[in-house]
């Protein structure tokens, strides 16, 4: 949970970009320069989590609980294979 003090520091910030928007600042030569490690860095972070997402569903849709409870939890056998398969597709395994 963020604090008070943080959420007031978000606000400021984007007010303050806001602000440097209106303006005209995304007009300016090098802005989009500028914003290319950002972008990188938000589109990897984006992969990542729809990657755990996708993940998620894999294993959620898998699991099963053993023949006694307390047993901990137990997934299909094709489990593996189909969760293999997506993080090849996604390149974060290679063949």
């Amino acid at each position: 949970m963020l604090s008070e003090q943080r959420i007031k520091e978000l606000e400021r910030a984007e007010s303050k970009l806001n602000a440097l928007e209106c303006g005209g600042v995304d007009n300016w030569e090098f802005y989009e320069n500028s914003l290319e490690d950002w972008n990188k860095e938000n589109e990897i972070d984006e992969q990542r989590e729809d990657l755990i997402n996708e993940l998620s569903i894999i294993f959620g849709e898998c699991a099963y609980e053993p023949s006694e409870r307390g047993a901990g939890i137990a997934f299909r056998d094709d489990v593996f294979k189909s969760a293999i398969k997506l993080l090849t597709e996604k390149g974060v395994i290679f063949k």
